[in-house]
């Protein structure tokens, strides 16, 4: 897009709208940068699995043209079924730390109080992490606390998974 800094048009802050950053207690007071516009075409999910996922909306609940989910996977948001998504999708395994390791590519897996999954964050490899926030844009956080929170935050991390990095 012409005059796209990583925020909006130039000249523009490199944070979220007052409005969308208070949605998330924890990140107005993180280092964190809006790193591409809002964009409907993809979710979180999509985007954790893969920095190529922009064009379709990966989710349990949706069909039809530009909704992915796989064939077999249950629709529904229960923890262990993401974690199959993303073991089917990208070969993520389980693991015990989100610290950065050399080499590791990690997904951080959040979950609302009931245990359904709200989002997906996937460590870069400095050790901040990218989001998807909905429709809205992507960010680079350096924590994951950043999200985490009572709805509309995301709630807390139920699980970390990591691969070898592609």
């Amino acid at each position: 897009m012409p005059g796209w800094n990583g925020a909006g048009l130039m000249g523009t802050s490199k944070r979220l709208r007052a409005e969308r950053e208070s949605c998330f207690p924890g990140l107005s007071a993180s280092d964190y940068e809006v790193t591409s516009p809002e964009d409907s075409a993809y979710n979180c999910i999509a985007w954790a699995a893969g920095h190529g996922n922009t064009q379709e909306w990966w989710d349990p609940f949706s069909v039809g043209c530009g909704y992915h989910w796989p064939d077999g996977l249950p629709r529904n948001a229960r923890l262990d079924n993401f974690i199959e998504l993303f073991a089917l999708k990208g070969g993520y395994v389980p693991c015990d730390s989100p610290e950065q390791e050399s080499g590791v590519e990690k997904l951080a897996v959040y979950v609302d109080r009931g245990g359904e999954v709200t989002h997906a964050a996937r460590q870069l490899e400095d050790g901040s992490w990218t989001s998807k926030l909905g429709e809205w844009e992507d960010i680079r956080h350096e924590t994951l606390e950043a999200l985490c929170g009572d709805e509309p935050a995301y709630g807390s991390v139920g699980r970390i998974l990591s691969r070898p990095r592609r």
